[in-house]
């Protein structure tokens, strides 16, 4: 989702020459084969339920596909393995990968233009699928056709992670299933044991407690572990600020930085709707209460005491000063822990960093009650088939996705690149179960307890919202959090604001 490797673009296609090269124009290119856009290409040999199962997967060879996919590993391990499936299959697919809001971009203009330049592509939760969902193929069918071939693992919600597949798959109606679960990045604390460790003598005489993070560190305590360091490292401490937030210029990162925290206290959301389905209509939402208002200016109060570059440090540059030994917390996706253990690149790597769930909800900072909890979320990116397509492009697509979401794949990624599975199978491999624990070949199964085993599970995890304009609420927020950050706002004036603007959207 947000981890790019070194290397990371494989190829891009600038949206000028998109919007050129774009049109599904069909050409012939030879015998019994089709151009249907950018660079794709359809060959068939009918296949019977009663085919072999090498005949199912063989039945489009010759055919080309393009996939346009966000810079993640997933991604990666398709196009280093691409010839993998080729020998499976037959079918050349081209891998084009970008940043995921050009990703979203291009997807979107092929989407809605009616064309299928792109027959299959990423299906990021919220920025493409809330928007684009009723573009896409609607897979169910395909899921039991046995003319096709299909994962022995089958596609029900038990053989993926708790709640993936609703994440991105499902939009606004539980009977179409737009997207398999394909990368997974969910939120959880990183954060300096060693730092903690150094200085939780201090900090005790001086708060009364230790200084130590685990499932039950609230964000009243992040607050004051940052405060305490803070003060320490203006007097000349040689200590790192203690937190910093998201915000840069992505704004679904600033989004959902702050829902975790609103969430974690109360189970506060934005819209009174269905948070795993989404709402085409939500009603009015809850910005404006007397909750979001005290929270908001929690928030602001975190970043008075956080590094002193907060609003610049988006995702990525977050992870960047986390690595650099200037901060001693982050809430950061699990994507990222292998980069964080990294020992050429990262001060934190080498078993100083300690892995937990997100912060849990301060109860005296709920109003009128309700339950405190590790506000947890995620960006969950799954597979999809542009809708626009033909029968047979959508079926070779579809046996695109069966390979690229197996367990084998995910279980390949999270040894080499650092991936992060989706299917619950990899996980029960012993050697994986052994690597949840240091020292460890697959570092990014150090974060498997707090994400897999708690942040993904209710009542912790939030996902949505998941609206149509979803992409504009983003943005709203984001520039109004960050207005009040810097100070120009109120926490009343902010949350009037986005309630306003978001209202008028729907």
């Amino acid at each position: 989702m947000f981890y790019v490797p070194k290397d990371a673009i494989f190829k891009t296609v600038s949206r000028r020459k998109f919007l050129e090269l774009g049109g599904g124009a069909a050409t012939a290119l030879g015998a019994g084969s089709l151009a249907v856009g950018l660079n794709s290409t359809i060959m068939r040999t009918p296949a019977y339920a009663a085919s072999s199962d090498d005949a199912k997967w063989k039945q489009y060879a010759g055919s080309k596909l393009v996939f346009m996919s966000e810079n993640t590993p997933p991604s990666f391990a398709i196009r280093d393995t691409i010839s993998k499936f080729y020998d499976l299959t037959g079918i050349e697919v081209e891998v084009i990968t970008d940043g995921l809001p050009a990703v979203q971009q291009k997807v979107g203009i092929d989407l809605q233009s009616g064309n299928a330049d792109f027959p299959v592509s990423y299906v990021q939760d919220k920025p493409i699928g809330s928007p684009f969902a009723d573009y896409y193929a609607d897979l169910t069918p395909m899921l039991s056709d046995d003319t096709l071939p299909q994962d022995p693992e089958g596609y029900g919600d038990g053989v993926w992670f708790d709640n993936f597949l609703d994440a991105c798959g499902r939009f606004y109606d539980r009977d179409r299933l737009i997207a398999l679960p394909y990368d997974a990045a969910v939120a959880n604390t990183f954060y300096r044991q060693d730092v903690f460790e150094a200085n939780s003598k201090d900090f005790e005489a001086e708060y009364g407690y230790r200084m130590e993070f685990n499932e039950d560190t609230t964000w009243k305590n992040v607050m004051e572990f940052s405060a305490f360091l803070k003060k320490r490292r203006e007097s000349g401490a040689d200590v790192p600020y203690g937190y910093a937030q998201h915000h840069g210029t992505f704004a679904w990162t600033t989004q959902l930085d702050i829902q975790r925290m609103m969430f974690a206290h109360g189970r506060w959301l934005d819209w009174e709707i269905d948070d795993k389905l989404g709402s085409k209509t939500p009603p009015p939402s809850n910005w404006g209460d007397e909750q979001s208002v005290l929270l908001m200016q929690k928030h602001k109060d975190i970043a008075d005491v956080s590094h002193p570059d907060n609003l610049a440090n988006g995702t990525l540059e977050l992870n960047t000063v986390y690595q650099a030994g200037d901060i001693a917390m982050q809430v950061q996706y699990h994507e990222f822990a292998a980069s964080i253990e990294d020992e050429k690149t990262s001060k934190a790597a080498g078993g100083k960093t300690a892995y937990a769930p997100c912060p849990k909800g301060e109860a005296s900072w709920i109003v009128n009650g309700g339950q405190a909890v590790n506000g947890c979320n995620c960006g969950i990116g799954g597979i999809g088939i542009n809708g626009n397509a033909s029968e047979d492009i959508q079926r070779a697509a579809y046996i695109f996705c069966v390979y690229a979401t197996s367990a084998n794949l995910q279980y390949d990624v999270l040894k080499g690149l650092g991936g992060t599975p989706t299917r619950k199978s990899v996980l029960e491999r012993e050697d994986v179960k052994a690597a949840r624990q240091r020292p460890t070949s697959m570092p990014n199964a150090l974060t498997f307890d707090a994400v897999y085993d708690h942040g993904i599970r209710d009542p912790h995890f939030v996902l949505g919202p998941k609206v149509p304009e979803g992409n504009e609420y983003h943005s709203i927020v984001a520039a109004e959090v960050q207005r009040c950050i810097a100070g120009k706002a109120s926490a009343e004036e902010t949350c009037k604001s986005i309630k306003s603007q978001i209202d008028d959207l729907h």
